[in-house]
This record gives C-alpha cells, structure tokens and sequence, in this order.
C-alpha cells in the first residue's frame, strides 16, 4: 500500500512538473490559441501596444484620420505620429530629449547630429532589429544603408532617400513653330534662348517672353543653374578633386566660363532679368503662363504635378535635353539618397523597439506605400484594368488630405513607389536623362567643422558673388579674383583643407 502511495505522489508530481513546464514554454491554453486573451488577465482582450513617432509635416491635417486608424488596424499596434511643421523639428526633438519625454522613434533632418546621438546614447542601433522585422525595409533600401548610416559599423538611421535628379525642359512646340532643332550643344542653346526671346515664340506678337527662367532664391535655386555649369564639367553646390584637393564648386575650371555664359545671356535678356530677388513661386507662374522657353528643374514638376497649372490651351509640350560644353561634358548632378534626409532612428527609451520596426517595415510596404500615399483602396482610389482613378471627392487634393493622404507617405518613403510607378511618360524619360547624365563630383557625407562653424556666411559670400557677376558689366576675371580671395579668407581655404580630409577618409581605397 506505502509502495502505490508513493507511486501515486510520483505520478502527479511528474503530471504538475509537465504542466507547468508547458506553460512557461508557451503550451496552448484556451486564452493563448486565438490569441486574443492573456492567461490570468481575467478574459479581457489584450491592449495593443502604444508607439510614438516624432515626424515633420508640410501642410496640416487632422491628428486623428482614416489612414492613420488603417495603418493601427493592418499593423496592430496603436502608432501615435506626433506631426511637426518641418522647420521646427529639430527644436522640438531637442525640448522632448530635455525634457526626458522621448518618442519611440522620431525623424532627425540634421545629419551632423545622428553622431551625437550616438554618443549621448538617444539611439540604438538597428541591424537586429533590420534582420528579424525590417524585411521591406531592406529590401528597398538596404543598399543607401550606409554613409552617416551607419556609426561603427553599425546602423542607427535609415534615410528617407527622397530625389529625383534635374533635367532641362525646352519648349518643344515652340522650337516647332520656329523651326528649331532641339539643342544639344550649348551654341545650339544660346541660339535657342535667342529665338525665344526675339521671334516671338507665342504668336501673340508681342516680345513678352523668356528664354532661360531662373531663380537664386538665396541659395535654393541654384538647380535651375544645373545644365549651363554642368556643360563646362561643374557640380554645382558640390566639391570636385582637383589636383588632390577637393575643391568648392565656385573655384573649379570651369566655373567662369559657366558664368561668363550666363552674364552673356543676362546682358542680352535673354534669361529671367531677376533672377537675383524673384521668388521660386513668381518664377513658376511664368512657366505656367506660358512665358518661358527652358526651365532646369525636377521633371516631376514640370511634366507631372504642374499639368493642371498651366494656362495655355492647347497645353505647352516640353521636350528635356542634355545640354554639352566645349569638352562634351553635360548633364546634372548624381543622387546620393543614402544621404537624403531626413533619418529615421529609434530611440533608446522605447520600451517596444521591435513593434516599432514593425510599423516602420509596414509604412514601407508595397501596401504601406500604397495607403500613406493614396488611401484606401475602393473608398479613396481605385484601380480600372491597371489604370489609377481618385474616387470624389478624393481627387481633390484637400479632401485627401483631410484623410491622412499624403500625410505619412514621406515617413519612411519607398523607393520607385507607388507615386513613381503613377508618372507619365514624358516624366520617366526626364527623370532617366537625368539619371544617366551624371557629371563627376567629389560628395563628402561628413560635414567639415568649417562649414558647421561659418555657412552661412560663406553661402551669403557665394550668394553674393555669384548674382554680382552674372550681372556685372565690368572686368569679370577681376572681379572673379576679388570675390575668391574674400572667400578663401572667410573660411574658404579651411574647407578645402577638411574637404579633402574627410574625402581620404572616405574614400581610402582611391588613396
């Protein structure tokens, strides 16, 4: 009797051990199988858990919307995207890592700082995290994951890589109604500005048009100053080695005959007279007008999202061209989206850093993709035998908006998405020119510590100089080496000296 006693307790104590070890190793319980109940949570259904993104924004829209409780749905987790004017996001982030209140992870636009916020440990690295639940992520972009990417070694942002490269668009039924070749030699291209400005291109007989539009805009137009440098083999706005030193655009061969180009046409109106104080929107409206004969610009604009702009009927066409110097040189500057910000990281103080992959991997989904962009399939959009088709009210760009279109799209941004797939033909092959027209330049990701300490004022020593010698009407070489010196001397040779530092460093295997 003592003997089944004991065999008895064995039994049940092997039965408990058996059950208890299941449990812990996750065995099935009624509440664990369909997943919608935690064992010892009294029945009630499992709260998602809660993640916080810091993003920017450029136009308004409501906090809480369609598109945002679609991405809650499909992901399962509560996203929060607490939304910032561009401008001021950097201010806020900073307030929210002083005052201890930091997002699970948050957009950063200063790539400067992704080092210090390493150092001061805001960020953790996210190759784990890329390889188990950033599958779509590195499928579109493992290949930019790289440049200020990467610290030690290791991930720690993940760039928007947002661009398209700049092409120049030519009035192409104005070269027809003149009988003009499309230019391809910049004798051909002066020859062109020249008969749209003096033949009177628009037939209403008046001499109201302008060749080249143009703009400074205090530095954001110099894009539409792309082709003419270019053609004499200068990257504007970039650095190019130049006898072992990388050298500032404004100082490379070629950059005076580029401007000695551009002071031809100014002295003869043959480009915008005020390219120097016009604003990038008044510049716009004479393309759109109808007032404008060639315009460097990014193809998604001037073939794509302008179409409804433009006031002629029939609509102006446009064909883009390459543009090539004495040497045949030509084209636009290369995209370097590793480098295009801003940088996606995730912050250390998240309690839920694989949720927060998650999501990102999600948003840059083919169907992620697809809903920041245009909605909801069915409500917002449809799709009529291949053929995109807005659904009313939806084709209003406010209403959409209103949903939550557009509003979360550039948050991770997929490469050639859905919006790229939707450009017209005459768009993709701009964007291709441009793409397969790249001119040398030497690209640093790393920022030196002079231009950190003085940009701005050797951007305005830039800013100035180059307006005052495209408009001048004295002696351009000497004025040419006037402006250099005031250059070199407010930091200029600095750059040069930590321009060409980084470039070794980055660059070691051309050493």
């Amino acid at each position: 009797m003592e003997k089944l006693k004991k065999s008895v307790a064995l039994v049940l104590t092997t039965a408990i051990m058996i059950s208890v070890t299941a449990c812990s190793k996750g065995g099935a319980t009624s509440n664990e199988v369909d997943g919608s109940k935690a064992a010892g949570d009294s029945g009630k259904p499992k709260e998602p858990v809660t993640v916080r993104i810091l993003i920017d924004k450029s136009t308004n829209f409501p906090e809480d919307n369609t598109v945002v409780q679609e991405i809650r749905k499909r992901t399962g987790v509560n996203v929060q995207f607490l939304a910032v004017d561009s401008p001021d996001m950097g201010t806020k982030l900073n307030t929210m890592i002083a005052s201890n209140d930091m997002p699970d992870a948050f957009l950063n636009s200063d790539k400067a700082k992704i080092s210090e916020l390493v150092k001061n440990q805001v960020i953790i690295p996210m190759d784990d995290l890329l390889n188990t639940y950033g599958k779509n992520i590195m499928d579109n972009k493992g290949s930019i994951l790289k440049g200020v990417s990467k610290v030690d070694g290791k991930i720690y942002a993940i760039p928007r890589g947002w661009g398209f490269g700049s092409a120049l668009a030519i009035r192409k039924d104005w070269l027809d109604k003149l009988k003009l070749p499309v230019p391809k030699t910049i004798d051909e291209y002066y020859a062109t500005l020249k008969a749209f400005v003096n033949n009177d291109p628009d037939g209403n007989g008046q001499k109201d048009t302008i060749g080249l539009g143009a703009y400074l805009g205090n530095g954001s137009g110099y894009q539409t100053f792309y082709h003419i440098f270019a053609a004499y083999g200068v990257p504007v706005g970039r650095g190019k080695l130049i006898d072992g030193k990388v050298t500032p655009w404004v100082l490379q061969p070629g950059f005076m005959d580029g401007i000695k180009f551009l002071n031809k046409l100014y002295k003869e109106g043959l480009m915008e007279p005020d390219f120097a104080t016009i604003s990038n929107l008044k510049e716009f409206e004479k393309l759109w007008n109808g007032k404008m004969g060639a315009f460097d610009y990014t193809p998604n604009g001037t073939t794509q999202n302008w179409l409804t702009r433009y006031v002629e009927n029939p609509a102006p066409e446009f064909e883009y061209t390459v543009i090539k110097g004495p040497n045949n040189q030509g084209g636009t500057l290369r995209l370097y989206l590793e480098d295009s910000g801003p940088w996606m990281h995730i912050s250390k103080a998240s309690k839920h850093p694989e949720e927060v992959m998650k999501v990102l991997d999600f948003l840059i989904s083919d169907e992620g993709d697809k809903l920041t962009w245009a909605g909801i399939e069915g409500k917002h959009y449809k799709m009529d035998n291949g053929k995109f088709e807005w659904i009313k009210p939806y084709d209003d760009a406010a209403s959409l908006r209103n949903e939550g279109g557009f509003a979360y799209n550039g948050v991770m941004n997929r490469i050639g998405g859905f919006s790229v797939q939707l450009l017209n033909d005459k768009t993709k092959a701009g964007l291709k020119l441009a793409n397969d027209n790249v001119i040398e330049d030497a690209y640093l990701y790393e920022v030196p510590d002079i231009e950190r300490e003085k940009k701005k004022v050797l951007d305005d020593i830039i800013n100035e100089g180059f307006a005052s010698l495209i408009i001048s009407k004295g002696d351009l070489d000497k004025e040419y080496e006037s402006f250099k010196k005031k250059y070199l001397d407010a930091g200029g040779q600095k750059w040069i000296d930590q321009a060409t530092e980084i470039y070794k460093k980055e660059h070691s295997e051309k050493k």
